[in-house]
């Protein structure tokens, strides 16, 4: 499935989230058995798949690995993210880092996600992207709203916080 597919994907997914009735628990209930945790399961397995090559699909997949941690599932679907595939999109980064092709969106997501450095401690073995991710101090800047556009649930996330 294509980057662009599976951004059409979550935000179907998302919407079927967003549109459930009820408790928190009924909520979670209804998630579960429409299945779908797995299928962002699959989303983000497939993001980690393109991280070889694809910077967005580092973002994206470490963006719903944040998310997954971030906020509750009867808020997002997502309670599972396969650890594996999110190492190799940590892999993918410290390759990056390597590299010296660090762009400007990708170190203000990490300073934003150190504030939750507990959802990525499993990591510290990963010492090139951990250290990048506690040393990132670069403030979140105006998010360009159409830039966002068809990026899925990050997207959709940056773009709540203008």
């Amino acid at each position: 499935m294509s980057i662009h597919k599976l951004a059409e994907k979550e935000l179907r997914l998302n919407l079927i989230v967003t549109s459930l009735k009820g408790t928190i628990e009924e909520k979670e209930a209804q998630i579960l058995k429409l299945e779908l945790p797995a299928e962002f399961k699959k989303i983000h397995f497939e993001y980690a798949e393109y991280s070889n090559e694809n910077i967005e699909a580092i973002k994206r997949g470490l963006f719903l690995f944040w998310f997954s941690h971030s906020e509750p599932m009867f808020l997002t679907g997502i309670c599972e993210i396969d650890e594996v595939a999110n190492g190799k999109i940590i892999k993918n980064i410290e390759k990056i880092l390597d590299a010296d092709k660090m762009d400007f969106e990708l170190s203000w997501m990490l300073s934003y996600y150190k504030e939750w450095d507990w959802i990525f401690a499993n990591y510290q073995s990963h010492e090139k992207f951990y250290t990048a991710l506690i040393r990132s101090n670069v403030l979140l800047p105006k998010i360009n709203k159409e830039q966002m556009f068809n990026r899925g649930l990050m997207g959709k996330y940056w773009n709540s916080l203008n």
